[in-house]
């Protein structure tokens, strides 16, 4: 058949088993025809079960080697132009797509365990282990996966619907530590297959894919330590994709993760962030082994997270040693209720972190509440905390220094300089 646009042939195409095998195609493969030039031929693997078909009755206008233009400066460049379409990268096995309508982000799929709705929702801390194992097992296709955490109870409408775009922008933010694969762009609206259809804004995920990938270079750092050892779990997870599998068997036999990349032929990049997906499902376990004489190895946390959950633990220590003399003097009640007000103003300018988060009964805050919940922030997540938390903070600085029944703060906040530094060291 013919694009009825450009007369180019295209469709799928039957090929003889000698030449499937040469091409590494599987015998109930085929190929799809998408656009023939002068001198070349791009053809799509089809099967059934396979993801999205690629456009091929729309123009394609972009090939690029994200060697030589990263991926950064494409999806810039497409949003710059204000341009609706379809881009798509692959790499090895990854194959990730983008749907743009005028420049913004609509839509994201990826044929990678690790960006899955269920791994996405467990990385985000809105689920846990246990819970993604229950849906796992209670799934039924073609239903939707989300559908069972709402028919669970396990989450809401609104919070499935917000893990749906939490899911997309996490695809987006990951495209950009890639260094090598192809990108393709056609041009013209495409309606993605599932119903949810969102607006999201462009330049702010290239900025936060940027910054997601100087963290995986830090995790990247972390793992390269050769003090660094790589555990396997007896188990592996039944449902690890190909390369996750590939990777955990290796670690049966090495533990360093430079031996591993060799091994099973990945790129530091892409086997770091396979790392962190098979210990995020408890398929592998981060240690270091401890100098001096006793030895040993201790659990390791990726250092970014480290760092979040530190500046959350050091934030909400400061606050209650504030607010604690405030309620001897006064009580919790009355103190409650008016920090609680001032904690709801700021909870509106910084909702994904505070909204609906409550005062305890001293009027103290749930550090592991508000380490899930910053650990599900984009962008710079240690800022947004030390901005939003610092209000508070000064808030109640500013309490203790005219409250008429404090006569003497000064040396009380002079007590709480040091953990006001570890703070400010932290930004």
């Amino acid at each position: 058949m013919e694009d009825p646009g450009t007369g180019r042939p295209v469709g799928e195409v039957r090929l003889p088993q000698e030449v499937l095998e040469r091409l590494g195609l599987k015998p109930e493969e085929s190929l799809r025809v998408l656009d023939v030039g002068a001198r070349t031929v791009l053809l799509e693997r089809t099967a059934e079960g396979a993801a999205t078909a690629l456009p091929w009755d729309r123009q394609l206008v972009l090939t690029s080697d994200v060697r030589a233009f990263p991926l950064a400066d494409v999806l810039g460049l497409v949003h710059g132009a204000g341009k609706s379409g379809f881009l798509f990268f692959t790499h090895r096995d990854h194959a990730k797509a983008v749907y743009l309508h005028r420049g913004e982000v609509v839509f994201a799929s990826s044929n990678l365990k690790v960006d899955r709705l269920g791994e996405c929702l467990l990385r985000a801390g809105v689920i846990n282990l246990e819970q993604l194992r229950e849906a796992e097992r209670l799934h039924t296709p073609p239903n939707r996966f989300g559908l069972v955490f709402v028919e669970r109870g396990i989450l809401t409408p609104r919070e499935l619907w917000n893990g749906v775009k939490y899911q997309v922008e996490e695809i987006v933010r990951s495209l950009f530590a890639y260094t090598r694969g192809t990108v393709y762009f056609w041009e013209g609206e495409v309606q993605p297959d599932n119903v949810v259809r969102l607006s999201l804004p462009t330049r702010r995920l290239v900025a936060e894919g940027v910054q997601r990938r100087d963290e995986l270079l830090r995790f990247l750092a972390l793992l390269e330590d050769p003090r660094m050892e790589l555990e396997p779990a007896e188990q592996a997870p039944a449902d690890l994709a190909s390369t996750e599998r590939d990777v955990w068997e290796a670690l049966r036999e090495e533990a360093e993760f430079p031996v591993v990349c060799r091994k099973v032929g990945l790129d530091p990049l892409s086997a770091a962030r396979t790392i962190q997906l098979l210990r995020l499902v408890g398929a592998v376990r981060i240690t270091r082994r401890e100098d001096g004489p006793e030895g040993g190895t201790t659990d390791v946390a990726p250092a970014d997270e480290e760092a979040l959950r530190e500046c959350v633990s050091n934030h909400a220590k400061l606050l209650a040693e504030l607010v604690a003399p405030i309620v001897a003097v006064e009580g919790a009640e009355p103190v409650g209720r008016r920090v609680g007000r001032v904690l709801q103003e700021i909870g509106e300018r910084n909702p994904d972190l505070l909204s609906g988060v409550r005062l305890g009964p001293h009027c103290t805050l749930d550090p592991e509440e508000l380490s899930r919940r910053a650990l599900r922030l984009p962008g710079d997540r240690r800022r947004d905390v030390t901005l939003a938390l610092g209000e508070l903070v000064s808030y109640l600085e500013f309490e203790i220094k005219h409250h008429p029944r404090i006569t003497d703060p000064d040396p009380f906040l002079s007590e709480l300089a040091e953990l006001r530094a570890k703070i400010d060291d932290g930004i």
